[in-house]
């Protein structure tokens, strides 16, 4: 696996999918149902044409190239499966199994390997096993995972981002995918009761059809932008097949309940909340605008244009966020040349990039993180612009298409070192000087709520005297389309991490140094019509503890997850917390129905 940027191996490690419990649902019947019964409540809508018709008896047909039949199971043949005492493992292999022919049936996409071994780990044992992922981080590695995070303002200079990555996946992922391994590991929260959920199951042997049919480990995933753009395609495959399929569940179009961790509470599963609400909705973007963008070109050509798509998928979050611009707007190869002085070190790695690029889902997480954090009580972006109130099976919970990002056309960010001390250039495109300024002004407004204060006599840099979280210097430089940004322990130091000219402020600027010329005007800002103020808290409902996000967060629920940066060699997740659409459900639900209170408020 190319490492692409830092930790970015750990991010790719691990395509873990979690869900919430589905409301109601119970344990499977007892008694295997007929064809004829079965048949009668399964919906058209959910059962492709390619799939084959099976006999009255559930007779196993002649060869394995059967779409609707794995291992021995038809999709629509019941199970007797006691479920009181938890799932033992001859009745998970048989639900592995008919999930696996359900999926088929659905996605009309051949298992040709069958079902990988399935195992069910507690949340302890799944935590545990992180533990030794993450634990073989370099110290190299760290201080560069470190330095993007202080850049973006998602992980403070007290916080490690490793720790953190580790925390978001170990809480919030329901389960996984590892093709090297070949197995599916399914995590419970309920230890004296090993159940899983049925849906988030079906997601993780979509996963593995996947990668039987198109190979994942293959795929480029060597940048964070690059990851979001490829599990775009990826998990919005998937999560729009899991879509169906928990409809499915929710409706009894399967003729039976699904099986289910929660056994008819209405409790969601999925573990606690993230440790870093930014890196969790950093992850949980392909889920979020994946399903709409495969949606779309499923209704328009059908499967066969989303298979084709894994030959040359999507590179960039740009086109899932925006999708008016695939595949016509390709982004830049940002040029950025160490200038750094001989006490700074540009780092370099001998088998991967040298530099990451962050794209639009990191920098929308930027600016979203607030809300979450603070239950919508102090907001960058307005609560109503960050929830999505379209409708429909491929629905996405969360906008990240903001004017910060509309006008992005390619960034990259490189880390430096001096001892134990870091520091970040980090180079933006945008399509015009216009479309960079909402960038600048709101990036400067999470710079000041997170604790720093303007520089006396420039325009645009920053340090945190007065913060015991933040320990940095950043300064931005516009220059027409292109934004330039450099963090570094002191004001001094960042001249010599880059050679820039610190842009200084104008007379007739505010008596802080900073000006409002610079797109502060932003639709999206949160001191607009609704009255909100960043440094103004309000009273509002917060999310419950279990009930926040996190990379799984997402997630990126079912979110899988290998997060952008993982050192799990064999793993094909795309995000390291577990971001996905499945696990995330839980703290998803928690904080969009506060916002929406706050909405209301408003």
């Amino acid at each position: 696996m190319r490492r692409g940027t830092t930790v970015f191996a750990l991010a790719v490690a691990l395509l873990a999918i979690t869900v919430v419990a589905v409301p109601g649902a119970a344990s499977l019947d007892d008694e295997r149902q007929s064809v004829e019964s079965t048949n009668a409540v399964i919906s058209d809508e959910h059962i492709s044409e390619c799939t084959a018709e099976p006999p009255d008896d559930f007779a196993d047909p002649d060869g394995d190239e059967v779409i609707g039949w794995v291992d021995g199971f038809w999709y629509n043949e019941g199970l007797s499966l006691d479920t009181t005492d938890g799932l033992n493992d001859t009745e998970l292999a048989n639900l592995g199994a008919r999930t696996t022919a359900r999926v088929e049936a659905i996605r009309c996409l051949d298992a040709i390997n069958g079902t990988p071994p399935i195992e069910v780990q507690t949340r302890e044992e799944f935590q545990d096993e992180q533990s030794g992922l993450y634990g073989n981080v370099s110290k190299k590695d760290r201080l560069s995972d470190n330095a993007v995070f202080e850049t973006m303002m998602m992980i403070s200079s007290q916080n490690d981002s490793i720790d953190i990555r580790e925390q978001n996946r170990g809480a919030t992922v329901g389960g996984f995918y590892s093709p090297t391994e070949n197995r599916i590991v399914m995590v419970s929260d309920d230890p004296d009761n090993l159940l899983i959920e049925e849906y988030v199951l079906a997601q993780e042997v979509g996963h593995a059809i996947q990668d039987q049919q198109f190979n994942l480990t293959d795929l480029d995933r060597s940048t964070t932008d690059i990851d979001s753009g490829i599990n775009g395609l990826i998990e919005g495959d998937m999560n729009l097949v899991d879509q169906r399929y928990l409809e499915a569940c929710e409706n009894d179009l399967w003729g039976e309940s699904c099986v289910s961790e929660t056994q008819g509470e209405s409790e969601s599963s999925g573990g606690g909340q993230p440790a870093n609400w930014g890196k969790y909705f950093q992850s949980f973007q392909p889920y979020s605008d994946g399903p709409a963008f495969v949606q779309s070109l499923y209704q328009q050509e059908g499967w066969d244009a989303v298979n084709e798509l894994y030959e040359e998928p999507p590179k960039s979050a740009l086109y899932t966020v925006f999708p008016e611009t695939y595949p016509d707007v390709e982004p830049t190869e940002v040029e950025v040349t160490d200038q750094s002085n001989d006490e700074w070190e540009r780092l370099t790695w001998e088998d991967s990039k040298d530099y990451d690029t962050l794209g639009v889902a990191s920098i929308a997480s930027m600016f979203i993180a607030p809300t979450a954090e603070s239950g919508g009580a102090v907001n960058i972006y307005n609560p109503q612009n960050i929830l999505n109130d379209e409708e429909g099976p491929a629905a996405s919970p969360y906008n990240y298409a903001h004017p910060e990002t509309e006008g992005w056309r390619g960034d990259r960010i490189y880390t430096y070192r001096n001892g134990e001390e870091s520091g970040t250039v980090w180079q933006l495109d945008w399509a015009s000087a216009e479309d960079g300024e909402p960038f600048v002004s709101t990036y400067k407004e999470l710079i000041e709520l997170r604790g720093g204060t303007a520089v006396d006599g420039y325009k645009h840099t920053y340090t945190f005297e007065d913060s015991d979280e933040w320990n940095l210097a950043v300064t931005i430089v516009p220059d027409g389309s292109t934004v330039t940004v450099v963090t570094a322990p002191t004001v001094d130091d960042l001249t010599a991490i880059h050679d820039i000219e610190l842009v200084e402020s104008e007379q007739t600027d505010g008596d802080d140094g900073t000006d409002s010329g610079d797109g502060s005007d932003n639709e999206d800002s949160a001191g607009s019509e609704d009255g909100n103020n960043t440094e103004t808290e309000t009273e509002t409902e917060t999310p419950t503890e279990d009930g926040s996000d996190g990379g799984s967060s997402a997630d990126g629920g079912d979110s899988t997850e290998t997060e952008s940066n993982a050192t799990e060699p064999d793993s094909t997740d795309a995000d390291d917390d577990g971001a996905g659409f499945g696990i995330v459900v839980g703290a998803v639900a928690v904080l969009m129905t506060t916002l929406v209170v706050r909405r209301r408020r408003n």
